[in-house]
């Protein structure tokens, strides 16, 4: 019982040690002419003081509390990015920008104006060309940090299962192995801070825990891994595979539904593209309407119909799946009926379908190689050997962020005049380019430039705040867990002293008795001498 006392002395701050305790009961008594005598007490176990419900509390609170803390601390990080506060980003640049426009409206003819103007178009592609590749370094140091988890899940499930066969071996002789369940414990429960998990013990002690859709994780003393393989439809980035060891595998990505490892996923792949399509969107907006009033207008020089910012190039990706070699060709066939929505193009039963995915709108035809047809201001031509089910994501704006830049070079051909007759003092057109910063623009939802750029950066802002809300309410949930636990399984430093002084007591009075003893011996053996 000392010993007891001391192992618990000795791990009250030992993470995850639960209380030991020791069972009494009295000894074989002894037969007598008078009766049985007693011989005393002794100890018949060693348990854990644990509450098994509230354990697996614990273990499950840890995937959402890691969950949260992931995702939270992954939103600051994008909210970083938007360095609006010390005026160094992409609102202020419009501001500087439409500033310059207005000052050339007031002198068309003057060419510092005209420089000026030139160098905060540079200004603003760089600020967007900065955001950008912001987004996709985060998005890079995520799918990095995926591995690494993948790598803790594996090492750990690797130690649960070995700590399986170590507590079973240990308590087949009759031993409770409460150091080891211990240990395992602590390694279940940093499991779960990674993934979700669902767990069954079997009479034996021994843990089967089980994770996306119902895979083992680890059965008995064996344990099942997780690998990162690259997905050719994802940009290369890992996607989950679930490695049973029998030769196949599974993509478990979109079952992982908790945990660190499912924050991760849902910011790399949903959030950060959803941003990203949002900027490249901005991006697009701004060009296309700047673009499109340049080329109505006349520089200085007299040319017309050239592009003030690196105009539009729609892009189409097909598919890792195709099973055709089919090729799909886009260009922008009217400015004005641009959507700058994405698309999917599938080819079926001999025919293309073109879907818009925001408004739902369609175009289906039958194909012959090749086909051009115009849909919402793209011209699209499918041409080559396209099989059935064979899919292209299409966009007119995609990556339009990182690419953005100046075609213009030449001041003297900012289209500031609306006539070439006009030239050089007429201001016509920089006027229209002015009131570009006022324009409800149909692509952007009928939203203006900046009051678009508003709702994004507060849309960011809005989910970074209530990322931070939960993640206080989880705090709680999980404080109030671990005081429950430290109530039932903690070490009470004063509660071990008092049993120390009660065995301290006990041997006493034990000692004490012995003495009384042995002076009565004493004193017989002196009486018969």
């Amino acid at each position: 019982r000392d010993s007891v006392t001391a192992q618990n002395i000795a791990n009250v701050s030992t993470p995850g040690y639960t209380r030991q305790e020791a069972f009494f009961e009295s000894s074989r008594a002894i037969d007598s002419r008078s009766g049985q005598i007693g011989t005393g007490v002794e100890i018949t176990q060693i348990r854990r003081k644990i509450d098994q419900f509230v354990e697996n509390e614990i273990t499950q609170g840890e995937s959402n509390y890691e969950q949260l803390q992931t995702k939270q601390g992954l939103l600051q990080r994008i909210e970083a990015t938007f360095s609006d506060a010390d005026g160094t980003g992409i609102n202020q640049a419009f501001i500087d920008f439409f500033n310059a426009v207005q000052d050339l409206t007031t002198r068309p003819a003057s060419r510092p104006e005209r420089v000026v103007l030139l160098e905060q178009g540079k200004a603003i592609a760089q600020r967007f060309s900065a955001m950008n590749a912001q987004f996709q370094q985060i998005q890079k140091n995520t799918n990095g940090e995926i591995g690494a988890v993948i790598g803790d899940i594996n090492r750990l499930s690797k130690e649960i299962a070995n700590l399986n066969g170590e507590i079973t071996q240990v308590e087949l002789t009759g031993q409770p192995a409460n150091d080891l369940r211990d240990q395992r414990q602590v390694r279940l429960n940093d499991l779960a801070k990674n993934i979700d998990v669902q767990i069954i013990e079997n009479k034996e002690g021994m843990l089967t825990i089980f994770t996306g859709n119902g895979k083992v994780l680890v059965e008995g003393n064996q344990s099942m891994s997780l690998q990162g393989s690259e997905d050719p439809d994802n940009k290369a980035f890992v996607k989950i595979l679930y490695n049973p060891g029998t030769g196949s595998t599974a993509d478990i990505t979109s079952f992982i539904k908790n945990g660190k490892l499912r924050a991760m996923l849902d910011v790399r792949d949903t959030l950060l593209p959803g941003y990203m399509d949002t900027l490249d969107r901005l991006a697009a907006g701004l060009v296309n309407e700047v673009n499109r009033q340049q080329r109505a207008g006349f520089g200085l020089d007299g040319s017309t119909g050239t592009d003030f910012f690196t105009p539009l190039a729609p892009t189409a990706i097909p598919s890792s799946k195709n099973t055709g070699t089919g090729a799909v060709a886009l260009s922008v066939s009217s400015a004005s009926s641009l959507t700058l929505d994405n698309y999917d193009l599938t080819i079926s039963g001999g025919n293309y379908t073109l879907l818009n995915k925001t408004s739902g709108a369609t175009a289906t035809a039958s194909y012959s190689d090749p086909t051009t047809f115009s849909f919402e201001g793209l011209q699209v031509t499918i041409s080559g050997n396209v099989a059935n089910g064979d899919t292209f994501r299409l966009s007119s704006h995609q990556g339009m962020a990182g690419k953005m830049g100046l075609t213009l070079s030449n001041p003297d051909q900012i289209a500031a005049s609306s006539s070439a007759v006009a030239l050089p003092g007429n201001n016509g057109n920089a006027l229209l380019l002015s009131g570009i910063q006022e324009l409800g623009i149909p692509s952007l939802g009928g939203a203006t430039l900046q009051s678009y750029y508003a709702s994004f950066a507060g849309d960011v802002g809005t989910r970074s705040q209530t990322a931070q809300r939960s993640l206080r309410v989880e705090e709680g949930i999980k404080s109030q867990r671990s005081l429950m636990r430290e109530e039932i399984s903690g070490v009470s430093l004063d509660e071990e002293m008092s049993n120390i002084i009660k065995f301290q007591r006990a041997y006493e009075a034990a000692a004490r008795m012995i003495a009384v003893a042995d002076e009565m011996l004493q004193t017989i053996i002196a009486m018969k001498r």
